[in-house]
């Protein structure tokens, strides 16, 4: 058992400047992520063993992101990596870090950072090896520096379905197209991210030039399609994609084929919501950015006393917007805590408070073009999986949903949702289909009762060893 003033979950940009930030007012944090090394998904540093020799080869963003994880070296932030934060009750966290026992953290205050993951898209195929997420494919293209496949088909929404396939190409990799599900941009769209340019030429200039390497290898980009289908004999070997319309709702008689071994998708994030769903937090719906969003003030508290939330996990709004949220969570951590005064976290906080405001300029200048369509969820045919882990087809979920409007039931009926992800990859296409079922709006449906433990971890990381009995199962000496 340990008592700390703050406990941090989530190594990304977001936790990272929250734990130095508290840290350098004066509190005792620890910070906790279950990956290898900080840096988070967007963030993403090569694993231990590794060492970059030359980061400028590996882009600017690589380069800001060292600049953030190296802004933690001496503010006494103690870091525990491969740590996960499995349950939550009050002001105690259950910890588990790999291969060792589970342990309990005492803290006076919780600051949430979980970070956001891939919007999982359910349509025919999109379980076939070579069906990969952004994230999955950044982790081997940033990373490790390996390329999937020889020929790439890149399909999403928003700054990622533009970034993408420029870095792909820029690694290497034969990519076909890229499909962006949104418009292409009018002569109003351009007038309006010059009125917010100020304060976000750099994000302007990247747009630029990612749009000027797929130009230099002719990588067509085009608007307002998506992907349908996924097929191919044990691994995706084409993909048909068609025409959509503002809604994202497939336009028949639009469909194309391409041959492709590798199929990219990248329609947006949605937001780590398991460990604020265990606090306690309330939230609002915004399916632009992630869907079920933490509610907060503008000092990052939540409706919980003491439970601060900043990034990616309570809104996805990006890396530069997540470091300033975490800088002013931390302040406010600080200012609860009465290290600093009410005019000094003011005055700290004030210059994260004038980059977010640019920088949800920019977001607004560009909703016409990246906003969420409803047709997103409606790609699924009958016999399409939709639970991954349990293996549940469109149809059982549809013969639920007839039932019953509780995701619980549902659940409970086919087992969608019990696997080892937790929901993660259909627990928002189910509550989409609950939606369409009742003819109500999507915001409407609960999410599935949360559970501990929010990873999956070993039962021996969680048994009471202290306990004997002859009907226990026990470990052989030396296994």
């Amino acid at each position: 058992m340990a008592e700390v003033d703050l406990l941090v979950v989530g190594g990304g940009p977001a936790g990272i400047s929250a734990a130095g930030t508290a840290a350098r007012a004066g509190l005792r944090v620890v910070l906790a992520d279950e990956r290898p090394t900080l840096g988070g998904q967007i963030f993403k540093q090569p694993g231990p063993g590794f060492t970059v020799t030359d980061p400028a080869a590996l882009g600017r963003q690589f380069r800001f992101g060292r600049t953030v994880i190296d802004s933690l070296d001496g503010k006494g932030v103690d870091v525990r990596l491969r740590t996960s934060v499995v349950a939550l009750e009050g002001n105690e966290a259950v910890l588990v870090t790999d291969g060792q026992p589970a342990r309990t953290v005492t803290a006076r205050r919780l600051l949430l950072a979980p970070g956001a993951h891939d919007r999982p898209v359910a349509f025919p195929g999109w379980t076939l090896p070579g069906v990969m997420t952004a994230g999955g494919l950044q982790t081997l293209a940033k990373t490790q520096r390996v390329l999937p496949g020889e020929r790439m088909l890149f399909a999403g929404s928003g700054p990622v379905a533009l970034a993408f396939p420029a870095q792909l190409a820029d690694y290497g990799a034969t990519v076909v197209a890229a499909l962006e599900a949104g418009p292409a941009p009018r002569p109003g769209d351009f007038a309006r991210l010059a009125a917010a340019a100020p304060g976000n030429v750099d994000l302007l200039r990247d747009a630029a030039l990612y749009r000027a390497s797929l130009v230099r290898h002719r990588v067509p980009l085009r608007y307002r399609r998506i992907v349908v289908r996924a097929e191919g004999d044990g691994r995706v070997e084409r993909v048909v994609h068609a025409r959509v319309d503002a809604d994202w709702r497939v336009l028949p008689g639009t469909e194309e084929t391409v041959e492709v071994d590798v199929l990219g998708l990248g329609y947006g994030f949605v937001p780590s919501l398991e460990l604020p769903r265990l606090a306690g937090c309330e939230f609002d719906y915004d399916e632009d950015l992630g869907g079920h969003v933490v509610r907060r003030d503008d000092w990052c508290r939540t409706t919980v006393d003491g439970v601060y939330a900043a990034g990616d996990g309570a809104g996805v709004e990006g890396s530069y917007v997540a470091v300033d949220e975490g800088r002013i969570a931390g302040l406010a951590a600080a200012l609860d805590a009465g290290a600093i005064t009410v005019a000094g976290a003011s005055a700290l906080a004030a210059p994260a408070r004038r980059r977010l405001t640019r920088r949800r300029a920019l977001t607004a200048a560009t909703k016409r073009l990246y906003r969420v369509g409803p047709g997103i969820y409606e790609l699924a045919e009958d016999s399409t999986v939709i639970c991954r882990c349990e293996s549940v087809r469109a149809h059982s979920i549809t013969d639920a949903v007839a039932t019953t409007a509780d995701i619980n039931v549902v659940k409970a009926f086919t087992r969608a949702g019990m696997g080892p992800c937790q929901g993660r990859n259909c627990q928002r296409h189910i509550a989409a289909m609950i939606a369409a079922g009742h003819g109500k709006p999507v915001a409407d449906v609960p999410l599935a009762t949360p559970r501990m433990p929010v990873r999956p971890v070993p039962i021996s990381a969680l048994a009471d060893h202290s306990i004997e009995g002859p009907t226990l199962f026990l470990p052989e000496e030396g296994s």
